[in-house]
């Protein structure tokens, strides 16, 4: 009996992990409890010669080093982003661990994990399926591209970045997250009012996130001065967080408006 029943388990998961879908599991009529989804189960879908755009099974995968980005037709994800009235985003989103707690709690929203890590992608993905998150898509590229070609202008509710990388060497300033290409971007594609949170660990950094948010008028502090605090109770935990904070580090948080009248 234990045998039979083992092999009946084993076989539910092998179909589970060979469509990959949760639907398809739905559909086959698998209970819930045998739909454990692990981040190996999400495969990488492209080789280097054949990448391209693709979205499938929540996840919106964008290439490195990719220029044809204004050839892609994206009628498929737009249609699951405009379906939400209220749009929030996350870049770098790490393991998933913050926004997926935001998207279970807020479940009228959507919430839109960019994560350029495609082993991090996978963990987030995972948490997505096993939780039912149908309100959480994710993006496996770069912060920058997903803004620019892949985000309908003026959707974006709340902008959260979570403890960017702040790159402290001056040879490597290029690859810091808030250049003014991407301040920029994100005003783009902000709602009027439109809201922006930013998270640090690092004291240099946060004075140089100041003057890149606010240095072309198109951000404006809605913190009194120092346009920081090191307490927000109802922001939400992450790995990072927790980590800096047990090493005794100062966690600095900013928020932004959109200001109006400013492209």
């Amino acid at each position: 009996m234990f045998c039979k029943q083992f092999f009946r388990l084993s076989r539910v998961r092998e179909l589970i992990k060979r469509y990959f879908c949760k639907s398809v599991a739905i559909e086959m009529n698998i209970p819930l409890k045998y739909q454990i989804m692990k981040p190996k189960d999400l495969i990488f879908p492209f080789s280097w010669e054949n990448r391209r755009p693709l979205f499938e099974h929540g996840v919106l995968f964008i290439p490195r080093y990719y220029q044809e980005h204004d050839v892609w037709n994206k009628t498929a994800w737009f249609s699951v982003i405009q379906h939400y009235p209220c749009i929030h985003i996350e870049y770098g989103s790490g393991n998933g661990a913050w926004i997926c707690s935001k998207a279970k709690k807020e479940q009228e929203v959507l919430w839109i994990a960019v994560e350029k890590r495609f082993d991090r992608v996978q963990k987030i993905w995972s948490k997505k399926q096993n939780e039912q998150l149908h309100n959480l898509l994710i993006v496996c590229g770069d912060a920058l591209s997903c803004t620019q070609w892949y985000l309908p202008e003026s959707c974006l509710d709340k902008i959260f970045i979570n403890f960017p990388d702040p790159w402290p060497k001056e040879k490597h300033a290029k690859n810091r997250l808030l250049q003014t290409s991407f301040v920029h971007a994100m005003h783009a594609h902000a709602k009027e009012h439109a809201q922006v949170m930013i998270v640090t660990d690092d004291d240099t950094y946060r004075e140089q996130v100041l003057e890149s948010m606010t240095q072309q008028i198109l951000w404006k502090s809605l913190l009194v001065a120092p346009n920081y605090v090191t307490t927000w109770p109802e922001y939400g935990s992450s790995f990072f967080e927790e980590l800096w904070r047990q090493k005794g580090k100062t966690i600095s948080y900013m928020h932004f408006q959109k200001q109006k009248g400013f492209s």
